[in-house]
């Protein structure tokens, strides 16, 4: 490789794909990643922009800016064809929740509305919800794997080099530059390097301090039989969801997920994920009793420690190299907010957000 870039980004999932559209804008860039684009958890994910998560509905960190950062996204990277923004609609699902949700949607009111049960009949007749449920009319879903690519040809035309099938093994860093080791012993420099590897990053000795730990999920797509169609289905969110693909011209393709494994040995799907989706999914929209099964994917959510927020920052050990990861459940809504705050912080690390930050050593 005869590149020398300003900026080498470890990983083309959806944080490296965000990171390289955002630092192209005024930088060099390199992204190099081991497999290809979303590959990792980011080709499992259905993609909800689902800003108040959890059973109780909270606010996703810097609500309004993640959403800007999102919408922007989709639009730089031409990918409106990509995005449901019907909102996501949550139906009650467990005791207690419908006085939460009421709850939310008075105090939130300019992105959410308590839907009665007779109210969602009206609106979503295939929707299974007695007690009603939130619509959060803000949100809505993206199919991510589709979008990761569409977010790294924008940063392509932007100037940006996407490169595959390279492994990064080891990096370092200097008072003036960083330099990443490919496996067959070739060194590349550049003035930073972003590691947003994901999965990839567990268990290696150098991010021991990040605590990562990797959570299995597991997504199938299905196809409802005729005459269901998505039509009148936003994308659904209880303890699973289902999420209609816009791109499919019948309206009848959907991805249900998802299942959360903590301990795993093997990154293949399993019938056991699969009816454990099939029959939290199957209570919110009944119709799915009759789908036919096309396919089942996996992949693994990174979490970094105990925090509730993903990392970003410099390494205590190699300031010139910046660890982006941790995403968790949150990818689609954080990774383009963090994005445009590695591109301002880049140069300046300590105008990053004390809560993104590292903690120090004790």
């Amino acid at each position: 490789m005869s590149t020398s870039p300003e900026v080498i980004i470890v990983g083309a999932g959806l944080a490296g794909a965000c990171a390289a559209l955002e630092l192209s804008r005024t930088r060099e860039v390199l992204v190099i990643d081991a497999v290809g684009a979303a590959a990792g958890a980011s080709g499992a994910a259905a993609g909800l922009v689902n800003p108040f998560m959890g059973r109780k509905a909270r606010p996703v960190w810097q609500l309004e800016d993640a959403l800007t950062a999102v919408r922007a996204t989709i639009a730089r990277a031409e990918a409106d064809d990509l995005f449901d923004g019907r909102g996501v609609l949550r139906p009650v699902v467990e005791d207690g929740q419908a006085k939460v949700f009421r709850e939310r949607a008075a105090e939130f009111s300019d992105h959410l509305t308590f839907l009665s049960a007779e109210a969602v009949a009206a609106q979503y007749p295939a929707v299974a919800a007695p007690a009603g449920a939130l619509w959060v009319r803000t949100g809505g879903a993206v199919m991510v794997p589709s979008f990761v690519q569409r977010v790294l040809d924008a940063a392509a035309r932007r100037g940006a080099t996407v490169i595959s099938g390279q492994h990064v093994s080891a990096w370092r860093s200097t008072e003036t530059h960083a330099t990443v080791t490919l496996d067959h012993g070739e060194e590349l420099r550049a003035g930073h390097v972003v590691l947003a590897m994901g999965y990839g990053g567990i268990g290696h000795p150098a991010l021991d301090a990040l605590e990562l730990r990797g959570v299995k999920g597991q997504t199938l797509r299905v196809r409802l039989p005729a005459p269901h169609t998505t039509d009148q289905l936003p994308p659904v969110a209880g303890s699973g969801y289902a999420v209609p693909v816009p791109t499919d011209a019948a309206h009848r393709t959907l991805i249900l997920g998802s299942s959360y494994e903590h301990h795993f040995t093997t990154l293949d799907p399993t019938g056991a994920a699969t009816q454990q989706i099939l029959h939290k999914t199957q209570r919110l929209v009944p119709a799915l009793a009759e789908a036919t099964i096309r396919g089942a994917v996996t992949g693994v959510r990174v979490y970094a420690g105990q925090r509730n927020l993903p990392v970003l920052a410099p390494l205590s050990d190699a300031p010139r190299v910046w660890a982006f990861t941790g995403l968790g459940s949150k990818g689609l809504l954080m990774a383009p907010l963090f994005a445009r705050k590695l591109r301002d912080h880049l140069h300046d690390p300590s105008g990053v957000p004390a809560a993104l930050r590292l903690k120090e050593p004790s």
